[in-house]
């Protein structure tokens, strides 16, 4: 806990065969992720752990001050909340390192009281959002979702035109220059579609 605030816990489902459409924010929900370097550290962050702990990525976005990743786990085991986890982790401790080093004006915003002293914090505690998804219907509707954020934002006009999200790759079939790789969602192990 940061002082007297108390955060929500998500509970996690970590269901086989289910899709899961994740949700986490910047501290305090500032626009953290306008730096094209940290943005592709994130992205660099979300396929290793990808690739490290077996999960498929079928859409994303990176706004300003929040990330949409919709993945599919491929083991019949998992832990989203370690996925989420070995995502978050070494992102936030680079930037803030960096942010340290640089002895950057933003540390003020990012401080939080912590059991040995004073802190920082580049995510939002408490877990973001987790919604488990169980139907095609379901996954094209929370792609659409992503792909049309910084739209609806109006950040850009249309979705191609945000570098960030996995719109390009989806739709036009575009790999070169492309921020982060997704996998394709006609694998074997492809969500349940009951």
């Amino acid at each position: 806990m940061d002082g007297d605030l108390i955060y929500k816990r998500v509970k996690r489902f970590n269901v086989p065969g289910h899709v899961h459409f994740i949700t986490f924010s910047c501290f305090q929900r500032l626009p953290l992720l306008t730096n094209e370097v940290w943005r592709a550290w994130l992205a660099v962050s979300i396929r290793n752990t990808c690739d490290e702990l077996n999960v498929a990525l079928w859409a994303y976005v990176f706004m300003p001050e929040h990330v949409h990743l919709l993945v599919r786990p491929r083991s019949e085991e998992y832990d989203i909340s370690r996925f989420l986890y070995e995502v978050k982790k070494p992102v936030a401790t680079r930037i803030l390192s960096e942010l340290r080093e640089q002895k950057a004006y933003v540390l003020k915003k990012l401080e939080v009281e912590a059991p040995n002293g004073r802190a920082h914090r580049f995510w939002q505690p408490g877990g973001g959002y987790d919604s488990n998804i169980w139907s095609w219907e379901l996954v094209i509707k929370k792609a659409v979702y992503c792909h049309n954020n910084p739209v609806k934002r109006g950040l850009v006009k249309s979705p191609e035109q945000w570098r960030w999200s996995s719109f390009r790759w989806l739709e036009t079939g575009r790999r070169e220059g492309e921020p982060l790789v997704v996998d394709d969602w006609n694998d074997s192990s492809s969500a349940s579609t009951s």
